[in-house]
């Protein structure tokens, strides 16, 4: 009996797996800390009309859209989630651009999904978005306004 205990018990542990997306795909297909010039032509062609057209930038987010408001309480960030409806959404014009005050910086997992960071050097806040190639083009899927991150 002591032995069929045993067993059963080694046999139902749980195997550790990975929580990052990172962690599930080879290294060889993670690109971190890219420049814009770096990113897939399909995406940069995506990039510039999200930027300059309002009807599609917002036909290009699933809604509701994870992320957090500018100006995020720090004790709110990474405890409670927040999601953006259609009513909320400001439209994004402004292209990241790289000079003494802002640093851009994107994370390619096998062209697939890009993260965008643009850090503001002198206040040290952080915006991050992420983008999702679908079988209907890319899509920002996430939003994380100017906030400080940890």
């Amino acid at each position: 009996m002591l032995l069929i205990l045993t067993f059963n018990l080694t046999s139902c542990k749980k195997k550790s797996s990975s929580s990052s997306i990172v962690d599930k795909v080879e290294s060889s297909d993670v690109r971190l800390d890219l420049k814009y010039e770096a990113l897939p032509d399909d995406f940069k062609e995506f990039y510039k009309k999200f930027h300059s057209d309002s009807l599609f930038q917002m036909s290009c987010i699933f809604f509701p859209l994870e992320g957090l408001p500018d100006n995020a309480d720090p004790d709110f960030i990474g405890t409670e989630k927040y999601f953006f409806s259609p009513d909320q959404w400001i439209f994004q014009n402004v292209l990241p651009v790289e000079n003494e005050t802002y640093a851009t910086s994107y994370s390619c997992i096998s062209n697939m999904l890009i993260e965008e960071t643009v850090q503001d050097k002198k206040l040290d806040l952080k915006l991050i978005r992420r983008f999702a190639k679908t079988g209907g083009g890319w899509r920002l899927i996430y939003y994380a306004g100017m906030n400080k991150y940890k």
